[in-house]
């Protein structure tokens, strides 16, 4: 793609929103998000106007058309229409009209196919098993997450579908687990567990709720929480279905097990029946902190409290202790940070009342399935979707909202949350019409996580809140186990405190923007660049504008920033134009911030500046716009263009 290509240019006084920019309006927010030739594609348009030598654009009124100014070779429109009126006249929106003059512009057209997905009404619509997609929206919630919400209307009625794509490939983005008030025992909204989660080492960017939950609040199977077992399962292996994340960062659907034994001292090995479950009779139960404050045992049984723990409970290894004290026909031990608590009863009460205090004690566990060992993040579910790209059948009956997780035949997952039980909105679905759905959405593994009232889809707004943005069927979101969380990571190089937030080598979309003046662009370049291969370049033309004028630079993808930084960095190449130069930021509270990386821009050349964050920002932190070059003086307006590289965030 050419220079031009890449431009993003934006015209002059009032006429701006009805037919310039190629960044996406507001307007088009009931259509797919579809990139073609380094822009996006909105509702209603089928092409573009490349052009290439000088023309006139009209405005027509009244069957007449009127002088505007004259386009100049590089821009861009998108093209809404093709008139053949007055020669033959490409419509750019508002009423302005581009005569078709060959030599002068070139005309381009998408596929059929991103027509059709912008324009399904025009196009065609989709169609699915359980219907047809009557309005489909898209939009882009960081790089590598994107939501689609669709209504569907088939046999059964209205369906409400929400879908989260996350792209694995991503090394900033995972999906991690989220338990309610950090503990087994209770529940809670999927709202607060993502709100808790946020900011702790990243930002959170959507989430859906998890497992199926007791009467105690416990989820019902295997849960794995950064590595960590916090509870293993309950139903047998033919009844549930687990989702998990390998060692190696991939997802995967199964069905695993661990299996559990101690050895006391030099003695014989004794099989654990599980981790963070109600102790029944003759059983031996392992508790961990994440259980509750204390084992909530009775008092017919030992209960042998380990410290000094040394490694991880996860699959295929060993975790050391040491005896710290036993304890006989008492129950409800404390559950302290740092140490293990193993509860019998019955036989194994007898097996642990051998243990004296100082005893070494060892706790083997190893998955059933090798390539489970090992593994970072685990949900139980209950019902295989689809299975090696085969959909499954189910004999169970039941019209519900739902919820479930997919992978892709690339490894990318996929988050789905259908709405139920209100007619007017969406009526649920069965197990095989979901099982269709997801395997049509492109899904070859999938299964099941809790429905019902459960069934919860919540992502980061862009002024940085979270939110629910389902209906669940309850009137509000219901309070469950635990939740899948999509979370933008926090990452380190070459051991300094600082975080690159964009370095202008990938395909990020930047969009220009400002106030009183005369043209403004924005484009990737390697023209002048300071670290790898390409920088970011930013025209101006503030010449004769009255007032403060000003251009902006903002990424179409939002940077979040969730651990508290001490600065806002970047190398700026400038043009010695002494323009003021600042960034905006938007807080967690909503509240914008802006700070200052140079009152003058007084320098030609490459100079490192950083700008500091105030103290007393809400977390998550996203910078709205990284670059706002300004100038307040009539006489120092002019044209120019200043670059920028290796934007960053700084920690001390």
């Amino acid at each position: 793609m050419g220079k031009a290509k890449n431009i993003i240019r934006i015209g002059v006084g009032a006429v701006l929103a009805a037919w310039t920019a190629l960044q996406a309006p507001e307007a088009d927010a009931g259509a797919n998000v579809v990139y073609w030739e380094g822009m996006r594609l909105v509702q209603g348009q089928i092409g573009k106007l490349e052009i290439v030598k000088p023309i006139n654009l009209w405005k027509r009124e009244n069957g007449a058309l009127t002088f505007v100014r004259v386009l100049q070779p590089g821009e861009q429109y998108r093209v809404y229409s093709y008139d053949e009126a007055f020669g033959g006249q490409y419509g750019v929106g508002g009423g302005y009209y581009v005569t078709n003059i060959k030599g002068h512009v070139v005309y381009k057209t998408p596929s059929r196919e991103k027509l059709k997905l912008v324009n399904p009404g025009r196009y065609g619509a989709r169609q699915l098993a359980v219907g047809t997609v009557v309005k489909e929206v898209s939009t882009r919630i960081a790089s590598g997450v994107e939501k689609e919400e669709m209504e569907v209307v088939g046999t059964r009625g209205k369906q409400h579908v929400y879908k989260l794509d996350i792209d694995t490939s991503n090394e900033r983005l995972v999906i991690e687990t989220a338990l309610s008030n950090d503990q087994v025992l209770g529940i809670e909204p999927v709202l607060e567990q993502a709100k808790r989660y946020d900011g702790r080492d990243g930002t959170v960017l959507a989430a859906v709720n998890g497992d199926y939950f007791k009467q105690d609040g416990s989820p019902t199977d295997l849960m794995v929480h950064r590595g960590e077992i916090v509870i293993t399962n309950t139903t047998p292996a033919a009844e549930r279905t687990i989702f998990g994340i390998s060692a190696d960062g991939k997802p995967m659907i199964g069905n695993p097990d661990v299996q559990i034994g101690v050895r006391i001292g030099q003695g014989s090995s004794y099989p654990v029946d599980g981790i963070n479950k109600p102790r029944r009779a003759h059983q031996l139960i392992l508790y961990t902190p994440y259980f509750a404050a204390s084992t909530k045992t009775n008092a017919l049984g030992t209960e042998v409290v380990l410290t000094n723990v040394q490694g991880v409970l996860n699959g295929n290894g060993t975790v050391t202790g040491t005896v710290k004290k036993v304890v006989v026909g008492q129950g409800d031990e404390p559950l302290q940070p740092g140490e293990l608590v193993l509860s019998g009863h019955g036989r194994a009460s007898d097996y642990l009342r051998q243990a004296k205090e100082g005893d070494a004690v060892e706790i083997s566990l190893q998955y059933d399935q090798p390539e489970w060992s090992g593994v970072k993040e685990a949900l139980g579910g209950r019902y295989r979707l689809v299975a090696d790209g085969k959909v499954q059948p189910f004999s169970i009956e039941g019209v519900h909202p739902r919820t479930a997780v997919g992978i892709d035949k690339n490894g990318n997952v996929m988050l789905v949350v259908v709405d139920g039980r209100q007619p007017a909105h969406s009526q649920g679905m069965t197990l095989n019409e979901l099982a269709k759905l997801m395997y049509e959405l492109g899904a070859v593994d999938a299964m099941t996580l809790d429905g019902g009232g459960s069934s919860t889809f919540v992502v980061r707004q862009p002024n940085g809140q979270l939110k629910v943005e389902n209906k669940p069927s309850d009137g509000f979101a219901r309070p469950v186990a635990n939740a899948l969380l999509v979370v933008y990571k926090e990452t380190q190089e070459n051991g300094e405190s600082e975080e690159v937030l964009d370095d202008f080598e990938t395909e990020s979309k930047w969009n220009a923007s400002g106030v009183n003046y005369v043209g403004a662009a924005v484009e990737r370049t390697t023209e002048k660049v300071r670290e790898g291969k390409q920088a970011l370049k930013i025209s101006y033309d503030f010449r004769g504008m009255p007032g403060t004028s000003g251009v902006y630079a903002s990424r179409e993808e939002a940077i979040w920033i969730s651990k508290r930084p001490q600065a806002i960095g970047m190398w700026v190449y400038g043009d010695g134009s002494g323009h003021w130069l600042r960034a905006q930021l938007r807080d967690g509270s909503g509240r914008r911030i802006w700070i200052d990386f140079a009152r003058h821009v007084d320098w030609t050349g490459w100079k490192y500046v950083q700008a500091a964050v105030p103290s007393d920002v809400a977390l998550p932190l996203m910078l709205e716009m990284p670059v706002r070059y300004m100038e307040t003086e009539a006489g120092r307006k002019n044209a120019g263009a200043i670059y920028i590289d290796g934007l960053r965030a700084i920690f001390r």
